[in-house]
């Protein structure tokens, strides 16, 4: 119960108190009409419900499957008429597109979770339309081809962005790592150990919104926050492109961009002659162009999908190489930090030392 007091009058406080029981009434989503379309409410909910809960990523993407899945097939339906035909009918659309089972499935959960809500506490319909539904089978489990990234295409990459140039170190990351992109683009000097040849995986750098700014955030699961052997081959790769930054800096002077991360999580880029904020956090990332600006996540696909492959394509490469070479797949599970409940429950429990130290051996033969 919540109390709430200081009124001056008693009739400011009857009406403060209509008021609060409206809110409650709707579940503090602001919508007590009868008659309402599901994208009307399903903006709401976002704004009222999701946005104030839970990490802006999570609230960009359950957006943006709002928007792209949801609205524009049963966006004009009315909420309360609002029936499991309709949600059937929807999720059949969305595989005759030739989505993957997996998008359709996170679009199923979404719509799920806002139509919950509108049961309980909105009281706004009387059942969830979408209980019982699933995924129809004809939606196939991947649209997205696995590509091995053989040498003669990782060969022309390297030929094409030489030592020096800001996809050098990113191409040659992702390959020796099998880390995401999206973790790559986040990683600083500071989780880097040369000593050791270990290297952190604490964060991802990801776009935020609609907007072009970054956000940090954590790892796409629990399990992909890890920490991965390095072979010789990418220790010295980093060294010689750590001097490359050194360079920039030192002839750019004060113009070299620096980057923070301000308390929202917010990737924040300022000239090194300027002061900053004191909330703001160094972040000096490894992947920068020239001029210590960070690489764009989409700049870099655009470069990969003209040959073919895809910003996974690294991943699996680097998965299947090491397969291919005798590594066990409980110690390539935790190399990739892979969040299948099956494989990285007892991942980080049975992966030792030797283990990862033995993975990276493996793949420094390969390569």
């Amino acid at each position: 119960m919540i109390e709430r007091g200081g009124f001056s009058t008693e009739q400011e406080a009857y009406n403060a108190g209509v008021a609060a029981y409206a809110a409650w009434k709707s579940g503090n989503i602001g919508i007590t009409a009868e008659r309402v379309t599901l994208s009307d409410y399903l903006s709401v909910w976002l704004l009222n419900v999701i946005r104030p809960n839970l990490a802006p990523l999570t609230y960009d993407n359950y957006a943006a499957t709002v928007r792209r899945r949801i609205v524009p097939h049963i966006g004009g339906v009315i909420l309360q008429e609002l029936r499991p035909r309709d949600v059937d009918m929807w999720l059949n659309a969305l595989a005759k597109q030739g989505l993957a089972r997996r998008t359709i499935s996170n679009a199923r959960i979404v719509l799920s979770l806002a139509l919950k809500y509108a049961v309980y506490p909105a009281e706004l319909i009387p059942s969830n339309p979408c209980a019982g539904l699933s995924v129809p089978r004809s939606a196939p489990r991947s649209v997205i081809p696995r590509v091995i990234i053989t040498p003669a295409i990782l060969a022309e990459l390297l030929k094409k962005y030489k030592a020096g140039h800001k996809y050098h170190i990113i191409i040659l990351l992702a390959f020796h790592t099998g880390a995401r992109i999206s973790e790559v683009l986040g990683l600083t000097w500071d989780d880097v150990d040369f000593n050791t040849g270990r290297l952190a995986i604490v964060r991802q750098l990801i776009q935020h919104g609609k907007s072009t700014g970054f956000l940090f955030a954590p790892p796409k699961t629990r399990t992909s926050t890890r920490t991965i052997c390095l072979d010789a081959h990418i220790i010295a790769a980093l060294r010689v492109w750590r001097q490359y930054q050194t360079q920039n800096a030192l002839r750019l002077g004060g113009a070299y961009q620096c980057t923070y991360e301000d308390a929202a999580g917010v990737l924040q880029v300022v000239p090194r002659i300027e002061t900053v904020p004191d909330e703001y956090r160094p972040r000096p990332l490894i992947c920068t162009d020239a001029f210590g600006l960070p690489v764009r996540y989409s700049a870099f696909q655009q470069i990969l999908q003209r040959r073919g492959i895809n910003a996974h394509s690294f991943r699996h490469t680097h998965a299947t190489r090491l397969i291919e070479a005798g590594a066990k797949p409980v110690d390539v599970a935790a190399r990739l930090g892979h969040a299948d409940a099956t494989i990285t429950q007892n991942t980080y429990t049975h992966d030792t030392e030797q283990m990862q130290e033995e993975t990276a051996a493996i793949f420094a033969r390969v390569v």
